[in-house]
């Protein structure tokens, strides 16, 4: 495939508001899978974004994926109250939270990678 189509692909997936959908199913359905989901589709986009190079798509689609969840718990707050269900926390700043977890498990998930590579080219040489 093109590179520039998979970079578009990848940053079109890091839109969907991961966030803003396991925290609605949290709080709607009382469940915690949702999150599970949110795992899931971040894993399968950091492993795509390691294995194609485009570790940068990595950041600044996990920027998109905090901004578009961020607007939607925005509109959300407005016609609901969810304020009193992720105590101690706001929504948005359990949100906040969610995404610095996710992303710092990403960039450490690349440095196991890159980590593993370097150890095998010099046991290879």
């Amino acid at each position: 495939m093109n590179k520039k189509l998979i970079k578009f692909l990848m940053l079109m997936a890091y839109c969907i508001p991961y966030g803003y959908l396991a925290m609605n199913g949290d709080a709607t359905s009382g469940t915690m899978i949702f999150y599970g989901s949110m795992i899931a589709g971040f894993g399968t986009l950091c492993r795509t974004a390691i294995r194609t190079h485009n570790t940068i798509i990595l950041v600044i689609g996990n920027i998109l994926s905090f901004i578009s969840s961020y607007f939607f718990i925005l509109r959300k707050l407005q016609s609901e109250v969810w304020s009193w269900y992720f105590k101690p926390f706001t929504p948005v700043g359990f949100l906040v939270l969610i995404t610095i977890v996710s992303f710092i498990i990403q960039i450490a998930s690349i440095i196991i990678v890159k980590a593993r590579k370097t150890s095998t080219n010099s046991d290879n040489a």
